[in-house]
């Protein structure tokens, strides 16, 4: 019985240490995310701000709008932002799913360690990958890669269309998986306006300048999308961990209880016993 209730306590402390983890991951997670969503309402701004931009600047043109670099041609590919690292529940494994839904010839371009490793293991590796952002100040360097390595791409006509495959989170909720368009990039039109905006340069040079600040709006917004669907993902887990780590310390507590109290009534009974042995 002593050995039991040794085997007992040693579980508890184990588990007591990976409450005391679980804990810190989802203090960091809670944390990570109340930054993301903090930031997202000026990534999205900003690229309202280019959007509408745009839509001035095409309004001097007379001619079919430019496209961002690709004409429509190339192979088809699915930018998808993945979760960097693990513990985020099944979040990561319905990404990919959803990526994997993409026709063979559709090229799978992956932001994120986890959604790569997740893809080489279900036999359709990534054409290009690169890894996720961990924290908000890292958002931009990663868009820049994203976007540097579509430009080249496209330069070399191996991209036609572009679609983005992230998740999203409203509020901290549990996120869901996303899809937007990318390329090709038709630019938007604002109709006529009575006093054209001022330029000092021709304005498809302005449109190019505009329309490569809108990609990288559009990446780094869905940049941050991810991450803080990533933390969100990873919070519900840390909590959902938590409550049964909870219930789990409390058997073994009710159990630690259990034995200890029949170890106290067994040394009784000993004693009780001798005692009259003795007498």
């Amino acid at each position: 019985m002593t050995e039991r209730l040794a085997d007992v306590e040693a579980r508890r402390a184990s588990v007591q240490e990976l409450e005391a983890v679980t804990d810190v991951m989802r203090s960091l997670a809670a944390m990570r995310l109340q930054q993301a969503l903090g930031t997202l309402a000026g990534t999205r701004a900003y690229a309202e701000v280019i959007a509408g931009a745009l839509a001035q600047a095409a309004a001097l043109l007379d001619d079919a709008p430019v496209q961002w670099p690709s004409n429509g041609h190339g192979h088809s590919a699915l930018v998808l932002f993945a979760p960097e690292h693990g513990f985020v529940g099944a979040f990561a494994e319905r990404l990919v799913e959803a990526a994997l839904a993409a026709p063979d010839g559709c090229a799978l371009w992956v932001v994120g360690r986890r959604g790569a490793a997740l893809l080489e293991e279900r036999g359709r590796p990534p054409a290009w990958s690169t890894a996720m952002a961990t924290n908000t100040d890292a958002v931009t360097a990663t868009a820049r890669r994203i976007a540097e390595a579509l430009y080249r791409a496209a330069a070399e006509g191996r991209l036609g269309r572009v679609e983005l495959l992230y998740g999203r989170t409203e509020g901290g909720a549990p996120p869901e998986p996303v899809r937007r368009p990318l390329l090709p990039l038709g630019l938007p039109r604002d109709g006529a306006r009575p006093v054209p905006p001022l330029i000092n340069m021709p304005p498809r040079d302005l449109i190019a300048r505009l329309v490569d600040e809108y990609v990288f709006a559009l990446l780094a917004d869905a940049a941050m999308e991810s991450f803080a669907a990533e933390n969100a993902a990873r919070l519900s887990t840390m909590m959902t961990a938590r409550h049964n780590i909870e219930t789990t310390l409390d058997g073994l507590t009710a159990t630690a209880r259990h034995l200890r109290q029949e170890q106290v009534t067994n040394e009784l009974i000993e004693l009780v016993s001798g005692a009259e042995a003795m007498g």
